[in-house]
């Protein structure tokens, strides 16, 4: 039995590799600095988990290590796989060869790749095309799990632009839902992200194709010079799909998913269907329910989600409104990189406007990527108090607090309270609540 192991298992997208091999045969192990929910899970699947890295846990009979784009070069891990010659890769090479060895379907943009993943995997299960699923997200269709094994020659992977990392893949179908001015630590500006996806995108094939939102127009200039055939979805209006989820956004997150569906002879009826059994998924508009020793308000409505870009707030906003437009919306918002948040500064001053009250938690930062200097999470909570009622949270009781309060001054309203943020935000939200679509 081959036997490979995972430095970073517990991130969300060498996670779903890790299961990828565990399906196919292969002894998987692997570790991660703290252990988490996806840890737990690996474990309970049979995977060796290993909770801080070390030297020893790297053993000369492994066949093969893969390592997330985070570690660094002197991880202790990593340097002893080296010193022992075993055959070692990064979870986009890894990747990448895979996508060699199935019809890959790629799903790629600044925004929205996980629900298009995850609604175009719906489509083609519905239609019986049975696809083996990489994504970036749990999902309750899945089992609450972020893979998939299906059993024909379709592979759908969350083709990820950070580090370049899709770069990569050499997909047959590929779909841009936008791109924008983000992951500038890679980028540097928006011109080099464009520059990133087109080169991408010339890995795909002549006889292949790209499907690209025809009013996205750095999406436009991304496929300038390619080679494979091109189709455009949202160049009018389209009836609307039968999502149980909200947001004018994700109405084009499943337009981009159909039009992939319709290529491999999916019925619009077979798509609707699928559609309508889409619960959403893990950090995405997630709803979630107090514990009951939280003592928070149950009939108020809480949700969870991972928007940690300027229009990534500003699309959640707007969909929370039009979902509950007579409710009093408030956002708990954790600034995620203090390089993000110092390069579109001006633009996160402007994202917040379709929210009542917004609190705002310091900056999580991320260990080996960060500005020293820039933007302060207080910097940005003095600018939006400007115009917005805001607050500054210096941890998670006072957040718990603040809900409290405004719950008292809003008596006869439900409220509407959105965490948002891609980093250990999601952590203290668990302590205090359960989600209403995973098990917890």
């Amino acid at each position: 039995m081959n036997k490979i192991y995972f430095i970073g298992i517990g991130g969300i997208g060498v996670s779903s590799l890790a299961r990828y091999y565990l399906s196919q045969g292969y002894k998987v192990s692997g570790s991660d600095l703290v252990s988490s929910e996806i840890t737990d899970s690996l474990e309970k699947e049979g995977i060796d988990i290993f909770i801080g890295q070390k030297s020893k846990n790297i053993r000369n009979d492994l066949d093969r290590v893969i390592y997330s784009a985070a570690v660094k070069k002197d991880n202790p891990e990593l340097k002893e796989a080296r010193k022992l010659k075993i055959p070692s890769a990064t979870y986009a090479e890894a990747l990448g060869e895979l996508t060699k060895q199935y019809i890959t379907l790629a799903i790629s943009g600044s925004h929205g790749k996980s629900t298009t993943t995850a609604l175009l995997s719906l489509m083609m299960i519905e239609a019986g095309l049975d696809p083996i699923v990489i994504i970036g997200t749990r999902l309750k269709e899945f089992g609450d799990s972020n893979f998939r094994l299906g059993k024909s020659r379709y592979l759908i992977i969350e083709a990820d632009e950070w580090n370049n990392s899709f770069h990569q893949y050499k997909p047959t179908i590929a779909v841009i839902t936008n791109v924008d001015k983000e992951h500038l630590d890679t980028f540097k500006n928006l011109q080099g992200v464009i520059k990133s996806f087109n080169k991408y995108l010339g890995n795909i094939a002549p006889q292949g194709k790209v499907f690209i939102n025809a009013k996205d127009k750095n999406s436009l200039q991304a496929i300038k010079g390619i080679s494979a055939e091109t189709f455009f979805y949202n160049k009018k209006s389209f009836s609307k799909w039968p999502l149980q989820v909200p947001g004018e956004f994700n109405q084009l997150n499943a337009e981009a998913a159909w039009q992939i569906a319709e290529s491999l002879g999916v019925s619009k009826k077979e798509a609707r269907t699928a559609v309508k059994k889409f619960n959403g998924s893990w950090r995405r508009m997630e709803l979630l329910l107090p514990k009951p020793a939280t003592k928070l308000c149950r009939r108020c409505i809480y949700i969870n989600d991972y928007a940690h870009h300027p229009n990534e707030i500003k699309a959640v906003g707007k969909g929370i409104k039009q979902a509950y437009p007579k409710k009093k919306s408030v956002v708990i918002f954790q600034p995620h990189q203090i390089e993000r948040l110092t390069n579109l500064y001006s633009d996160f001053k402007k994202s917040f406007s379709d929210f009542d009250v917004v609190g705002i938690l310091p900056t999580y930062e991320v260990a080996g990527r960060e500005l020293k200097g820039g933007k302060t999470a207080k910097d940005l909570f003095n600018d939006l108090k400007k115009k917005n009622r805001a607050y500054y949270l210096q941890n998670f009781e006072d957040v718990l607090s603040l809900i409290k309060e405004l719950r008292q001054e809003f008596k006869q309203e439900k409220l509407v309270v959105t965490f948002m943020g891609a980093g250990d935000i999601d952590q203290e939200v668990r302590k205090h609540f359960n989600s209403k679509l995973l098990p917890t």
